[in-house]
Formats: structure tokens, sequence, C-alpha cells
């Protein structure tokens, strides 16, 4: 299976290789992990240390832990509050703040208890924000709350029963052997570490020390490198994203400049109308446009021999067919037997035909550099039209041309001589196609704002495969039949001159079949002229001008 093509312009690829900025927050993000496992790992080692700080003071000193068996009364609870009071003395000393120390012996009796595991106010308090941060925090609020796990400071910090009677730490701590462990709160919104160091008295474990302290400060640090991180990549990322947009951009529209500049720069025709103006950059999309125009230029100069080789050529050649010409008149004037003086009159006929040939190639050319010099004027097309067709009908009996006019002017800005020329080429065209005594449809209409001059023959059908290139120069469809009836020769060059005279009026030439299938339709698109131009006087009748039409002048 063959999979389509992805078609993306630079600015996507870029973009997509920016993607490749999303590694930093992995990256970072699996450094802020390990950070916060270092960080977990020192808080245990740091609460194993006052553990056994606490513990240290209280080994060897078995008076602090003795308490005297209530009896009766308040005489026995008076003698051990001393001792349980010197302990709190020395755990409070030695204790961290925001950790809770307690204080059992073995068993399980709580000789106590100091500190707690809330943070103070102050203590929780973030630190000042960063220019940055201020400006996206506000941004990235919603998605810090989606992805971070805010510390909490209203848990329960209540000393469960269990904890004092069933916890791992305290009886790996009673059986002689430092432990911690971490666990949730009752209400799971905290988690809390407890390090847990045997005291001793002698080789006997008399009691255990219990530190306990909340992870809130480390996800708190956690947290806040999470959010610098994500700050820190989304400044990264936007900056070098932008970069490369604006990188990306700035080439597209060089390369888009160059894209216009070739095709503004070559015609539909492949003519090359100017050069493409080379680029002064020194990277390799300047040496591309260098390229171009030292390319263009040479194709310029090649076309313009093609151009002036017919010229040339119908130069070069009327000097021998003239050679040829006279010498076949200089051998009618002497003695020939009767059998060679048919093949005399088959040369002359051939260098006429050859000569026909040689001025209709050079009214070709020189009609192109007419028209780039061709005066414009106002003037009615029906008014044109409408004279041509009348020449015709005189000149050519043999066929019926029907004219169909519209009842308003239609004005057009151009030349009528030019116009008359292509009518001229078009009805030759349609009486080379059709049958004598059928009728030669011209019709002029206005249609969506613009001008049609039509022509349409009854006769055969137009080939699909025809129809983009019937108005190129040296492409003829005409008969065997229809070139013997008037005896000339074709070279396929009546429609390109239709469509000359088309696009000098800024208009286009198209072909068609007709849609009852009978025929073809050969037309004219002609713009009209800007309402806001002033109007034009109505112009001369050049009917006249065009009653007797001369169409042996080019050929079609």
């Amino acid at each position: 299976m063959r999979w389509p093509r992805l078609t993306l312009s630079i600015r996507s690829k870029l973009l997509l290789v920016s993607l490749v900025l999303l590694a930093i927050p992995l990256v970072g993000y699996s450094f802020v992990r390990e950070m916060e496992n270092v960080l977990r790992t020192g808080q245990e080692q740091v609460l194993l240390a006052t553990a056994r700080a606490v513990a240290t003071t209280l080994h060897d000193r078995p008076e602090l832990l003795e308490r005297r068996a209530v009896a009766a009364g308040d005489d026995a609870s008076l003698a051990a509050a001393p001792s349980t009071g010197e302990i709190e003395q020395i755990v409070k000393s030695l204790r961290r703040s925001s950790s809770r120390i307690w204080v059992i012996d073995r068993q399980h009796r709580l000789l106590a208890l100091e500190g707690g595991l809330r943070r103070d106010s102050l203590e929780a308090t973030e630190r000042e924000p960063g220019l940055w941060e201020r400006i996206a925090e506000p941004v990235l609020r919603p998605l810090y709350k989606l992805l971070l796990e805010r510390p909490r400071e209203d848990f329960d910090d209540a000393l469960p029963e269990q904890v004092l009677s069933g916890g791992r730490e305290v009886y790996s701590a009673l059986s002689g052997v430092p432990a911690s462990r971490w666990r949730q709160t009752t209400d799971q919104r905290a988690v809390i570490l407890s390090a847990a160091h045997p005291i001793w008295v002698g080789d006997e474990v008399v009691g255990a020390v219990v530190v306990e302290e909340t992870t809130n400060a480390v996800l708190s640090l956690r947290n806040r490198a999470i959010e610098q991180l994500i700050a820190v990549t989304l400044a990264v990322f936007l900056l070098g994203a932008g970069t490369l947009l604006f990188f990306a951009s700035s080439l597209s529209r060089r390369l888009q400049r160059l894209r216009d500049s070739a095709e503004h720069a070559i015609d539909a025709q492949g003519r090359v109308m100017h050069g493409l103006p080379a680029a002064s950059d020194g990277d390799e999309i300047g040496d591309l446009s260098r390229s171009f125009s030292a390319m263009l230029e040479r194709l310029a100069d090649y076309t313009t021999y093609l151009e002036r080789m017919a010229d040339r050529l119908s130069h070069e050649l009327r000097t021998p067919v003239a050679v040829v010409s006279s010498s076949l008149e200089n051998l009618k004037s002497e003695t020939v037997p009767d059998s060679a003086r048919v093949y005399i009159t088959r040369a002359e006929e051939g260098v006429k035909r050859l000569n026909l040939i040689l001025t209709r190639i050079a009214e070709a050319t020189r009609l192109e550099q007419m028209l780039r010099h061709a005066d414009r004027e106002r003037f009615d097309l029906g008014r044109v039209v409408s004279g041509c067709v009348a020449g015709y009908a005189g000149a050519f009996p043999a066929f019926r041309f029907d004219l169909h006019l519209p009842e308003r002017r239609i004005e057009i800005d151009g030349s009528p001589d030019l116009i008359a020329q292509a009518l001229d080429k078009l009805v030759e065209n349609a009486m080379d196609f059709s049958e004598a005594g059928r009728p030669i449809e011209v019709s002029v209409a206005l249609t969506d704002g613009e001008a049609r001059l039509a022509v349409a023959n009854e006769g055969p059908e137009l080939p699909a495969a025809m129809q983009g290139r019937l108005f190129e120069s040296m492409i003829s469809m005409r008969r065997d039949a229809a070139t013997e009836r008037r005896n000339t020769p074709h070279l396929g060059l009546g429609l390109f001159i239709v469509r000359l005279i088309a696009e000098f009026h800024h208009g286009r030439a198209m072909a068609r079949n007709r849609e009852d299938r009978r025929g073809v339709v050969v037309q004219m698109v002609l713009p009209l002229p800007n309402p806001e131009k002033s109007g034009a006087t109505d112009t001369p009748n050049r009917a006249g001008a065009h009653a007797r039409p001369d169409l042996n002048k080019a050929d079609n």
C-alpha cells in the first residue's frame, strides 16, 4: 500500500522541528523528580539523626524513664511529674520546627510529646515571585492546579493509638534497630515521615524516641521547581518557536517573491516578457535567484532568435525563389515539348505557394510586433462586425451568413482594424470546415459584463484533445478537401492570430462544440471599458473599410 505524500510548507516543517524543544521539560521534570527523591532521603536521614540525638541524651538515665505507679491520689502523680518534665525539656531543646517528637517506654506508654506537624504561616508563605512569574502565573495557574498537588496544612495531626501500639518503626526501635516509615494522616491530606531510635540503658532497650515531620516542605520545593521549569520552558519554547517562525516566514517570503517573479517573467505562451532581478543575498536562495536570472536571460535571447528566424528565413528564401521563378519564366519562352510544359506549370504553382507561405509567415511575425505599438480607441463592436459581414456576403456568395447583434451598443477599447482582421480569420476558419450553402452564424452578445464575438458553423466537432491547443502556432486541423477547394496552403496561424488580437484587447479566445453537437463555435471574449472612464463618442462606420475583406492576407 502506498501512503499519500504529506505536503508541508517551510513554516510547518520548522514548527515541527521546534517540537524538539519539548524534550526540555521532560528532561527537567525527570531532574525535579530525582531532586525530590534526594530531598526525601535527606529528610529521612535528618530525622533519624534527630531521633539518635534525643535518644543519646536519654541513654543510661533510667531515672528519667521511671514512672511510679499511681497507687492512689495525687501524690504519686506529683512525684512522677519532675521526671516527665525533664524529658520534655530535653526533647524541646532538640526538636526541629514543624516536627513532633515523642518518647515511649517498652510498654508503649507515652512519656513525652513535644511539637506539632503544621508549619507556621510565615514558614509556609511562598517566596516573592519574579517578574516573569508574575506575568506567566495568571496564565499558567490552571495548568499548575491540574498538574501539581498543593501541600495542605489543614490535615489532622493527632497521634493515633495504632501508631503508638502498632507502628512498624516503633517495634523496630524497641527491638534495638533504628527505622523510619512513611504514612498517611488519618484524613489522607498529608504524608508523615516517622524516624524511631532506641533508648539504651546498658545492653537493654528501655524505650524509643520517635521524630515525625510532614513532607510538605519537600512538596513545596518540588512544586516551586516544576513551576519554574514550566515557566522557563514556555518562555524558551515561545522564543525558539517565534524565532524559527520568523526565520521560516522570511524564507517563505523570499521564495514566494522568487516564484512570483519567475511566473510573471514568462507568459502563458512561454515567451519571456522581462528579466528576473538577481538578488544580492549571499545564501542559497540568492544563488538560486541569480541562476534563474541568468537562465531567463539566455532563454530570452534564444526566444528572440526563434522569433526572428521566420523573418530571416523569409528574407533568405525569397532570393532563390525569385531565381527559380525567373528561370521558369525564361524556360516558358523557349521552345519545349508540350509534355514538358505540364511540369513547368506545376513548378510555377509550387513557387507561388512557396511565396504565399513566406508572405504569411512574415505577416504573422509583423503582427506580433505591430500589436506592441498599436493605438487604442473606443468603438462600436456591432458596427464593425456588421460592416465585415456585409462584405463577406458579397465576397463569398456560396455561403450564407447569419448576423445576430444586440439591441444596445457594445463599445470596447481597442483597434477596430485588428478586430476586423480577427473576424476575417474566424470566418475563414468556419468556411474551411463548413459545406457550401450551410449557414455561418456571426453574433455579438453581452454576457456577464463581457462582449462575446462568436462565429459558429456546421461541420465536424472539435476533438477534446485539441480544445486546449487550437490557438497555438502551427496547429491546423483542415481537411484536404477544404485545402484543395481553396487551393491555398495552411500553416495553422489563423487562430493563433485571433488569440494574439484577443490578448491585445485584454480578452481571450475560446473554442467549443455547439450545444446541438452539429458543429463548432469559436469566439473572442472581450472586456468592456471601465464605467468610470469618460464616454467616447460614436466612431465612424467602418463597414466600408471591411466590406471586401481579403482573407488571403494571412493564413488560418
